[in-house]
Formats: C-alpha cells, structure tokens, sequence
C-alpha cells in the first residue's frame, strides 16, 4: 500500500459514525446486518445508531466517557457501538464469560460510567468480589420478554433506555479520538486496557478488504464474539468499508455450521484455530460443499489439516497473525500462500525477528516478532493508564508481541512459541496470572503456576499446578468449585495437578518452562474424564 491508496477516504469520513452514515448515504437500500430472521439496511441501521446515540445522551454520556458492552453478539451491541462513535464515547467490550476480580479490574480499571448488560449477568455485577467502580446506571438487556431483575445501582430495561432517545448536538469527533478500549489477557499482571482510534478501525478494515479481495456483494459471517477485536476488525469493518453485508451468529456450532452457510448464503467467514478440527471430526456429508463460502480467514488451523480442510469443503483457508494492538500485521497472500506459515508482512508494517537484546536474527533463526507502524494511527495509542508496560512494550522503537517466530528465505513467518505467560484454549487468551491470582485465593493453597498442555482439538489446555499449606487438604473438584465462581468458565484449568514443591529459580521463583517439560504428570485429575460440567 502506497501513501496514495492510504489516504484515499478522506480523514473526516474515518470517525466510525462518520463512515457508518457516509454509507448509508451511498446504499441506502443495501442489506449491511443480518442477524437471524431480522436485517437491517444501512439506511435503516444508521437511523437505529442515532436513536441510541440519543439515549446515551440523555443517560448523560459525553465525548470521553466510556460505556461497558457486556452482550452477546446481537444487534444492540452493533448499535451501541456505533452509537458511541457518533458521540465520542468509548466503547468498553466486556467478555460475557467474565466475573468475580477479572470483571472488577475491567469496571473499576475503565472508569465506565454506564454498563449495558445482559440481564442474565447481573448478579455477577452484584457480588461482592466485582464492586460496581465508577457505574452509575446499568441497561439490562435480555432476549427474552421477562421482568427488569433487581440491580444494585440505578437500572433500566433496554426497552426504558430506547424511550429515552431525544435530539442529541452534533458531536466533533476526530479520526484520531479514542473509540474503544479492548482488554487483553495480562500475562504477567491484570489486563490491560488497549487504546484505540476511529483510524485504526477504518485502517483494519480496508486493509482486510484490500488483502482478502472482499467485494461488496459479499455475505461476511462471523460466530465469534463482538467483545473480542476479531469480530470487529475482520468481519464487521471490512463489510462496512466495502459496503458488503455482515452476518453476526452468536454461537459456534460444528453440528449445524455448513447448515448456516447455506441458509445465510455466507460468501466467507472468519475461524480460529479450534474450529477447524472441531469441523474435520463432524461425519462427512454429501452436503460438505453445498454452500457459496469460497475463503476463510483466521490463525492457529492446524497445518496437517489445511490440505484435508480445503479438499473436503471447497474453501480456502488463509491464515494469518495479528494482535489486539496492530490488527494483522502478517497474512499469506490469496495467490501465494504456504502452507504452515502465518504469511508475508501487509503493506503498513515493518516487521522483524529479534533476540532478547534486540538484535535481528537471520533467516531461520528462532526470535521475538516485534513490528512499527508506517502511518499514523493504524495501530494502538497505547494501554489505558499504563505508561509503563505501553513504553516496555514498544521498547527501542519496536513494539514486542511475545511470540517466538522464524523467518524464511523469502519472508514467510511461522510460528513457533509464545515467550510471554499466556494460554490460548479454544480462541480464549488466558492469563496465567488471573487463573493464579483466583487459585490462590482458596484458603488451603499455598502458591500455585498455571501451564499450557496440548489439547486433543488443537491450541492448549490449562493445567494449574498446586502446593497446598501444610496440614490443609482439598480435593480437586473443591478447587475447581472454587475457580468456577470467580473466572470465566473458559480459564477454569482441566487438569489439577498436586505436588509438595516446584522447580524455582534462585530467586524463588517458579521455573515453569521445567513444569512444561514435564508435561501431563498420570497424577493430574482430569475435570473432563470426570464428567463435572462447567456452568457458563
């Protein structure tokens, strides 16, 4: 991409709801959100963004205040967002599976003023581990008609917060001006908060239509959360940008998925690594290819499987890598890809493999994927009241992902490891930090380290490795229990493992690169084999 071709909408067009109301002006009558039985038009899409816009005014909302989304994918959440775009406001994605210290630190850390939520989670929001921070009213949203549940602040029901919808002041709001905050797993302390712009939206976006070739008389699906960048900067922003049709699921499911394709007449859609497998194992069927999808986008399918993948169903797999903080800064080219790598750098990035002193290393050789921007405001402003880990993180110029990659002869990326303590389960990002900090918490533990091992569908599974005080006892189930009630069903470990001691570092700390070797000790307690079910 040359500086021509980014700058080709004009940055007063860039603001979200800016962009959402220049294309309603253009196709006016064509289709832009289906979500099961219902579909909106831009037109009719942009005027419902507006009749939001509206209450949030009236709730008190102004340029600079953040609003917690705490929804499953649905088209109040669309609304919401682009609602808080025309205004200025922030939107704050919340990860409906989040409760107990995770969904404190996110209501407390983002300074929200106001929280719609799904009616179903409210009484997460009234534990006592969460404290409500600076919330001053809730929205309770709900799909089904049933009574507004008590609430421990001021609450309306989303039907009361519509009525309130007046005429609101035309908002000045920048390309540059911060349109979200996107909270990440913390690796080595809590989440932290990403601060992006309206011009990273709009550069993510054009940049997937440009390398994925998507066209405006696409059908974009996606399952995958709203509350995750990926949803948002794959699927929903390429659709706006190119006038296409989003269609926004709620769920994953491998039974019915190809069923969906069909009856959504989807011409693509995005996947993380865990569905391909969970897809491959279905029954074969003579309907497998009856459906319009030609290309898929996502990251982490399983190499040995992509072939198979493609043959099967007719659909190309395109995988590429990417961060909350840069979008995607890598992906295979749709004429050349190969097979196992992450892809080529896309035009905007510069990127790179270092050592742990920075210095580049060669072809082949294992290193730290760091990268920069080469426009401004394409990628983010840095973490929401966290200067620190936002200058240790883009240390000597270069921004550090944390992953392990090499580079071949002609600049394909693979990747190989993640430096940084994190676990990937099921397109989850894990802290090991927030599964420890609630482990901890019991009172019979002493210290306890959270590990990846392999799964069976592919990414990771987590382990939780624990050393209890002496004379306490507890039995795994108790503990798994325990975890259930304060972290996302997500995070609460699979396998339990006791032990009397961990391999430490002079410094006492717990060396768990030696409890990865280790791998699944036959001693773990298995929480699946047990048949216990999570509740979600």
């Amino acid at each position: 991409m040359d500086t021509l071709e980014y700058v080709e909408l004009d940055s007063k067009l860039r603001p979200l709801g800016t962009l959402l109301s220049h294309q309603a002006s253009l196709y006016p009558d064509r289709e832009f959100l289906v979500i099961g039985e219902q579909s909106w038009t831009y037109k009719a899409f942009d005027a419902w963004v507006d009749q939001i816009a509206g209450s949030l005014h009236a709730l008190g909302l102004r340029k600079g205040d953040k609003l917690a989304i705490m929804l499953p994918n649905c088209a109040e959440f669309m609304g919401l967002w682009f609602a808080c775009a025309r205004l200025g406001v922030v939107e704050v994605p919340v990860n409906i599976s989040y409760r107990g210290p995770l969904l404190r630190h996110i209501l407390e850390h983002s300074d929200a003023s106001v929280a719609v939520v799904d009616a179903a989670y409210v009484e997460r929001i009234a534990h006592e581990a969460v404290g409500f921070g600076k919330l001053e009213h809730l929205v309770l949203w709900s799909r089904e008609q049933a009574p507004k549940p008590a609430a421990p602040i001021p609450a309306l029901s989303f039907g009361e917060f519509l009525a309130l919808s007046a005429p609101f002041p035309a908002v000045d709001v920048s390309h540059t001006d911060t349109v979200a905050i996107l909270y990440s797993s913390g690796t080595t302390g809590p989440s932290k908060g990403i601060v992006l712009c309206h011009n990273y939206f709009w550069f993510g976006g054009s940049k997937t239509v440009k390398v994925r070739g998507i066209t405006p008389d696409e059908r974009i699906y996606t399952c995958l959360p709203l509350f995750h960048a990926n949803a948002q900067l794959l699927s929903a922003m390429p659709a706006l940008v190119c006038g296409a049709t989003l269609v926004l699921d709620d769920h994953f499911s491998a039974s019915t998925f190809w069923e969906r394709m069909r009856r959504y007449r989807a011409t693509r859609f995005n996947y993380i690594g865990g569905m391909i497998p969970i897809l491959m194992k279905q029954p074969p069927s003579p309907a497998d290819r009856d459906h319009s999808v030609k290309n898929a986008t996502g990251a982490a399918a399983p190499k040995d499987m992509l072939a198979a993948f493609e043959a099967r169903f007719g659909v190309r797999l395109i995988e590429s890598y990417g961060q909350t903080e840069n979008c995607t800064a890598i992906t295979n080219p749709l004429d050349a890809p190969r097979a196992g790598s992450v892809g080529l750098p896309i035009a905007g990035y510069d990127c790179a493999l270092v050592n742990d002193e920075d210095e580049f290393v060669g072809t082949g050789v294992v290193g730290e994927l760091v990268f920069r921007p080469r426009y401004p405001h394409i990628m983010m402003n840095g973490y929401y009241k966290n200067p620190e880990a936002t200058l240790a993180q883009s240390r000597n110029l270069w921004f550090h992902t944390g992953d392990l990659m090499t580079r071949d002869a002609d600049g394909y990326y693979y990747f190989v490891d993640r430096k940084k303590d994190a676990i990937r389960r099921r397109g989850e990002n894990i802290s090991a930090y927030e599964v420890e900090l609630v482990v901890n918490s019991h009172p019979a533990v002493l210290e306890s380290a959270a590990i990846a091992v392999p799964s069976e569908v592919g990414e990771n599974e987590v382990m939780i490795c624990v050393a209890l005080k002496p004379g306490e006892q507890v039995s795994p189930l108790e503990l798994i229990k325990h975890c259930e009630e304060l972290m996302p069903y997500f995070a609460v470990p699979r396998y339990v493992d006791f032990r009397s001691e961990f391999p430490k570092t002079p410094t006492h700390r717990i060396e768990k690169y030696r409890l990865r070797e280790q791998g699944i000790p036959p001693t773990a307690w298995d929480r699946e084999k047990s048949g216990y079910k999570l509740r979600r």
